[in-house]
């Protein structure tokens, strides 16, 4: 396991901060969303996960992104060991179930896109089939 998954903060380490991290996320365009959120993502090589948000102002009032923001990285910071060495990019949903929801039914579409996004992930060292 590494240092970082032990540790229940989340340092700068494990942030998206450079547009070209983000650009590279977006560019794999592999995405997994529901009514609440979408969730991109890509692997890396440095052994642990990390976060970028994506909120625009369409989404609401800063309270509202802001709300958004610190619950989404609360739910990052307690699942990052479920994530392995991955680049997370997480952006609200259109529609109205994203700014309205509460900090339950955001935990609960967070783990069903992580149930979601296991499934998608090819397993390492595993072959592929024809």
């Amino acid at each position: 396991m590494h240092p970082y998954l032990a540790d229940t903060r989340l340092r700068k380490e494990e942030r998206l901060l450079k547009k070209a991290d983000f650009d590279a996320v977006f560019e794999t365009r592999q995405s997994v969303g529901n009514r609440r959120m979408v969730l991109h993502w890509r692997e890396n090589t440095l052994g642990c996960p990390r976060l970028g948000l994506v909120v625009g102002r369409k989404f609401g009032g800063a309270v509202q992104r802001n709300r958004f923001k610190r619950r989404v990285r609360e739910l990052f910071r307690r699942n990052k060991a479920r994530l392995g060495a991955l680049d997370v990019a997480i952006m609200p949903a259109k529609g109205p179930e994203a700014a309205a929801a509460d900090y339950d039914q955001l935990a609960e579409a967070f783990t069903a896109l992580l149930n979601r996004l296991g499934t998608r992930r090819p397993v390492p060292g595993a072959k592929a089939e024809n």
